[in-house]
């Protein structure tokens, strides 16, 4: 069985994916497997995913299914997982060094943590450029506690957000169903911090491992009017499921008013973006969101700003429409 699964989902990305496995087979650790998740690709990806599994049958498998998106594909490989530890890397970026697994396996190995988080750059595609390093963690190594409120409290970049600069202990995953929910917008943001708040032992290493690809064929870049509205329904679903999981949890105080702090951002990213939108249909949608579950603005009890207590307090008193329009005015740019 081998250490490593690394799972990759495809999904019409022929002009990258060889980059990409390219990098993971360059890996001076070899007890790895790697998971090709073609997600119904149209563009030839699909074939590369065959061709790249003839050539490396000692390491790649490969998984074809319809299209269901990031997550669906995710779960997939991670159900077909045999590895102690699951790394998901997006098909358009790459890993920095050839021994980039060698030294995280090196830890896992080590220390046995549930999770890994190192650190990610970006470099913007067809030029030898770097234009965005993730900041450094403060912790660097082993630690144990209450890592979603560490996380939150020192507010590191990207960890709530990104699966990619991180690896996984597949047990833990698995026991704690730690799967992603599928057919939603900014699937990442709602599983990770459900990952992070089963966590009690991780690993913070500083190394910048990953690299991440900025081109124009990136689905983040899309940004029509009904996409902006899809993906701020999915902030509120986020918020509204988000915050009943937690209080399942029993969470200090002050961790619950932190991860409600990151739920509460969530939804009024999504009322200033409602206040921003030109078609009345797609505001309408994001107000329909809204209103299917008004229990979670009595959430407003765990936090600590005043502010955002009144926020929710508004919600109740002066209707979604009008809270809606206030807090566009009071936090859009």
């Amino acid at each position: 069985m081998p250490k490593l699964s690394v799972v990759i989902p495809v999904y019409n990305s022929i002009k990258y994916l060889s980059e990409c496995v390219d990098s993971v087979l360059a890996q001076t650790f070899h007890d790895t497997e790697i998971i090709l998740v073609d997600d119904g690709s149209s563009d030839g990806s699909d074939q590369l995913c065959d061709e790249l599994f003839a050539k490396h049958r000692d390491i790649i498998r490969v998984i074809h299914q319809e299209n269901g998106g990031a997550s669906s594909a995710r779960n997939s490989g991670l159900r077909a997982a045999c590895g102690d530890y699951v790394h998901f890397i997006d098909s358009d970026d790459m890993l920095s060094r050839d021994t980039v697994h060698a030294e995280l396996m090196t830890k896992a190995e080590a220390y046995s943590p549930e999770i890994i988080f190192f650190r990610r750059e970006r470099f913007i595609d067809g030029e030898d450029r770097i234009d965005a390093v993730q900041p450094e963690y403060e912790v660097d190594g082993d630690f144990s506690g209450d890592v979603l409120n560490h996380v939150l409290s020192k507010r590191y970049q990207l960890t709530m957000t990104c699966p990619v600069n991180k690896i996984f202990q597949r047990d833990f995953l698995i026991e704690n169903d730690l799967f992603f929910v599928e057919g939603l917008d900014h699937e990442e943001d709602e599983w990770l911090p459900r990952v992070i708040s089963c966590a009690h032992h991780v690993y913070f290493d500083k190394g910048v491992y990953y690299k991440v690809r900025n081109h124009p064929d990136s689905l983040s870049q899309v940004t029509s009017d009904e996409i902006k509205a899809r993906r701020s329904c999915s902030k509120i679903k986020i918020a509204s499921t988000g915050v009943p999981y937690m209080e399942k949890k029993n969470l200090h105080p002050d961790t619950m008013d932190l991860i409600t702090t990151y739920y509460w951002d969530y939804l009024t990213d999504a009322c200033v973006m409602c206040c921003m939108l030109q078609s009345r249909e797609n505001k309408d949608k994001i107000y329909q969101e809204l209103k299917k579950d008004l229990s979670f603005f009595d959430s407003r009890r765990y936090l600590k700003s005043r502010n955002r207590r009144l926020m929710g307090l508004m919600f109740k008193m002066l209707g979604i429409k009008t809270t809606v329009k206030i807090i566009g005015l009071r936090y859009g740019k």
